[in-house]
């Protein structure tokens, strides 16, 4: 565990760098589980003590730009949510920069939407299935876009809203909040300038996995104007998951950059921190060691022989079992106990057995980011309203029940009671409801999601979203002859689909999205820790084509395309699996079992050996 004073010397070091007068930009390297966060908060509180008054004289304010939602939240708390401090997302802060500029917008939107057009068009025509899935979606794309220019020059604002359930006709999505971000600001003086002039000081955690030429307009910025405006990245390459990033930041750095570094891993064992130094040797030289106070700590190799077409969950069960041997840690027995790492969020959705209700949403682009997310109007309701009310209603918590009506329900809204006599008949009425709710809940242990649904429209308990209410057969909204027509049937069938699962299926698929549950992805659990990982290294499983394992354990050998990459310096399927695997590794805290399904077992063993990633004795087939 990271105590307060273990990274006070760089704490110290960022903070001088970090001055107004004389700013230096820096990169800063932070391994797994090297107290990046806390670091990072530390430094605020030190420039918050040093310059929150100057700050507020001045009108400028700190730029700190996190990964996820949840982060911005934390740092906000921790800074107290001093108003000197922006903290937000990078979708977040760039909207927030562009979203002024209206007509630098539309035209480069314009000039994108006319280069998708040319290439959707070049592709359709030599196509040679023209009735195949690519060339269908193909044309989808083409009549969406054409249509979309068609109506640029009527919008007179654009927006940005990641949440919307149906996004807008003039809004615009996360990719391309950061594209037309990157673009102006290469392009524009203007926003530059807004750009310094607001934020002396920006300060990027995870840079790795932010946009590269986002980062590059950032960069051409910052090095037009060294002593206005300060970059701090913080982060380390061999953690970058998703593409998109700039993988040669740190080779060489900018012009006048600092280049710290923090060396302790605070988080893991002995032998996960020579683990994870072996993986990433193969990538750069940076090393790690472990803390002081770091516990031994046990990594184990399962090597299952996938000829002999054995069930995965009972392999999984059995690996749980020697581990808890293995480890001497009884809670390994305990599933719920152990993280299981997999590769897609399909995999995880059939441990977590909640697959009925979210494989449906993942067929179509829209419904599986925003599942994936938990970010949409429908998912929102399902979270913080539908569950919520079924479990208070199944548990019998009355108190519960009448809070989340009190919140939610049309019931209760002062314009519904105002017009009524007898206020008390509509409670009764909404208790007869719910009564009837829990008889269903009680009867069966399985019943769909749309049983429930449809109690509680008729009760008018809750206002369910415009997407369910097609499947109660309340609402139907299509447009003849419209592109979107097939989009939205698609939708519609997703739905359907999904809310016939039981609510069992939703209560997993709410831990999953909540970070509560047992399974998560390979990229999902960067910057989180556990006591007990499972990863789970599955090629076929997962049909995938951006990750192979079986390539980065020599169970296949490299393609063509890969060896071209790797001679060019380029990224390939093993480089990124090799950091993956690094990731997924350095979550452990105490113990990690690796299990990698495979066809070419004597393959794998002989490659993780002579990687130096495990001994024979820490190494079982299965």
């Amino acid at each position: 565990m990271d105590t307060p004073s273990a990274n006070e010397p760089i704490v110290d070091q960022l903070f001088s760098y970090l001055d107004l007068d004389n700013p230096r930009s820096f990169l800063l390297f932070a391994g797994a589980g090297s107290g990046k966060t806390r670091t990072l908060v530390s430094v605020l509180a030190k420039m918050k003590q040093r310059y929150s008054a100057e700050l507020s004289k001045s009108g400028k304010r700190i730029g700190i730009i996190t990964f996820t939602n949840a982060a911005c939240e934390e740092i906000q708390r921790r800074l107290f949510f001093d108003a000197n401090f922006m903290v937000s997302t990078i979708h977040s802060f760039c909207w927030d920069l562009i979203n002024p500029f209206t007509a630098d917008i539309k035209l480069w939107l314009e000039k994108e939407l006319t280069g998708s057009i040319d290439q959707l068009t070049r592709d359709i025509e030599k196509s040679r299935k023209p009735e195949g899935v690519t060339a269908k979606k193909n044309r989808r794309s083409l009549a969406s876009k054409m249509k979309r220019l068609q109506y640029l020059d009527k919008i007179q604002k654009f927006s940005y809203s990641p949440t919307s359930s149906r996004p807008e006709k003039g809004s615009l999505n996360h990719s391309e909040v950061i594209k037309a971000t990157a673009c102006l600001l290469q392009n524009e003086v203007l926003l530059r300038e807004i750009l310094f002039s607001r934020f002396p000081v920006l300060l990027i955690d995870e840079s790795q996995d932010t946009n590269k030429y986002l980062i590059e307009s950032l960069i051409t910025t910052q090095q037009e104007n060294p002593t206005k405006f300060c970059i701090g990245l913080f982060g380390d390459m061999m953690q970058q998951i998703f593409s998109g990033g700039k993988s040669d930041l740190a080779t060489p750095l900018p012009a006048g950059w600092e280049s710290p570094e923090i060396k302790i891993n605070h988080r893991s064992p002995v032998r996960i921190v020579t683990l994870i130094n072996a993986i990433r040797q193969h990538n750069d030289k940076h090393t790690q060691d472990p803390a002081p106070y770091a516990q031994p700590g046990i990594a184990r190799l399962f090597v299952v022989d996938m000829n002999k077409h054995k069930e995965r969950a009972d392999i999984e069960r059995q690996v749980a079992e020697k581990m808890a041997a293995y480890a001497d840690d009884k809670a390994w027995h305990n599933i719920k106990s152990v993280m299981v790492l997999t590769l897609e969020h399909h995999m995880a959705a059939r441990r977590g057995e909640f697959e009925n209700f979210f494989l449906p949403l993942l067929e179509v682009d829209r419904l599986g980011d925003a599942a994936i997310n938990g970010e949409s109007q429908e998912i929102t309701f399902l979270s913080s309203q539908l569950w919520p009310l079924i479990d208070a209603i199944r548990s019998g918590d009355d108190f519960k029940i009448a809070t989340i009506m009190r919140k939610y329900s049309p019931i209760f809204s002062g314009s519904r009671l105002e017009y009524v006599d007898d206020p008390l008949k509509l409670f009764l009425e909404a208790q007869h409801q719910i009564d009837k709710i829990k008889t269903l809940l009680d009867e069966s242990p399985v019943h769909s999601i749309l049983d429930v649904c449809k109690l509680i429209h008729e009760g008018e308990l809750l206002i369910l979203p415009e997407a369910f209410l097609l499947h109660l057969a309340l609402a139907l909204h299509k447009d003849d002859e419209s592109t979107e027509e097939e989009d939205v049937n698609k939708e519609h069938d997703a739905w359907s689909r999904s809310l016939s699962a039981s609510t069992r299926e939703l209560e997993n698929y709410i831990s999953y999205i909540s970070s509560t549950s047992s399974y998560d992805t390979h990229q999902g659990v960067k910057g989180l820790q556990f006591p007990r990982v499972m990863a789970i290294l599955d090629d076929e499983e997962a049909r995938g084509f951006m990750f192979s394992y079986d390539k980065l354990l020599g169970a296949t050998p490299h393609s063509k395309t890969d060896q071209e990459n790797d001679s060019m310096g380029a990224d390939s399927s093993p480089k990124r699996s090799r950091r993956l695997f690094y990731v997924i590794c350095s979550r452990a805290q105490k113990s990690l079992a690796v299990v990698a399904y495979t066809k070419a077992p004597d393959l794998v063993e002989r490659t993780v050996i002579a990687s130096g990633w495990f001994d024979r004795d820490e190494i079982t087939r299965m």
